[in-house]
């Protein structure tokens, strides 16, 4: 970043990380009780959440000349996607009765607007995560170098499981362990796709000799 290249990436890491950080009760709990203690840490977690998959998926979408993943994501209509569901997390976070901070809103699904209010969450992630699934299957099935391949098929994994929660969410499921597992093993399935993609940029012969 400093250096004027992938200035966008670096943000969506940074993103990620607040993102990240903001699951965890330890950070959460203090964040949300200094913004007033009504779970507003959480609405930034989700729109958050939004930028990091918007800024992830263009980068992806570019990376694997997807015309249509790119379109689809930045076009029209990936816009109007994430702009109706960022109005819907909006709309049902001041629907609902939030006070008292709770890590993940579980203490408050009993209310409906709150149930909607994840749904939303959800959706805009399983959107983008569905225009990548293709790409990057393709991507794993090519004749690339095979880091590229498994950095490809992990990413591809990852996306299928972000998708796998829109039913689970629409159903009574929503707050089960199978939910979490999904979501967290699409974390870690992504995750260790980039990773792979910055191993195997590394260990190119024209980059480990600007290393040395």
């Amino acid at each position: 970043m400093l250096k004027g290249r992938n200035r966008s990436l670096f943000w969506a890491f940074v993103t990620a990380s607040l993102s990240v950080a903001l699951s965890i009760p330890a950070i959460y709990l203090p964040v949300d009780a200094f913004l007033g203690g009504n779970n507003f840490a959480n609405v930034i977690l989700r729109l958050s959440l939004f930028s990091v998959f918007f800024l992830i998926s263009s980068k992806i979408a570019a990376a694997y000349k997807s015309e249509l993943a790119l379109k689809l994501v930045q076009g029209t209509l990936g816009i109007t996607v994430l702009v109706t569901c960022s109005a819907g997390i909006w709309v049902t976070y001041f629907l609902s009765d939030l006070r008292g901070s709770s890590t993940g809103l579980g203490d408050f699904f009993d209310q409906p607007s709150v149930v909607f209010y994840m749904r939303f969450g959800f959706i805009y992630m399983a959107y983008v995560a569905a225009c990548l699934i293709a790409p990057t299957a393709k991507a794993a099935l090519s004749k690339r170098p095979a880091l590229d391949r498994i950095a490809a098929a992990f990413m591809c994994l990852g996306f299928g499981l972000v998708c796998l929660t829109i039913p689970v969410q629409f159903s009574p499921l929503h707050d089960s362990l199978l939910m979490k597992l999904f979501s967290y093993s699409a974390v870690l399935c992504v995750a260790l796709g980039l990773a792979v993609v910055w191993l195997s940029f590394i260990k190119r012969p024209e980059n480990g000799h600007k290393r040395r």
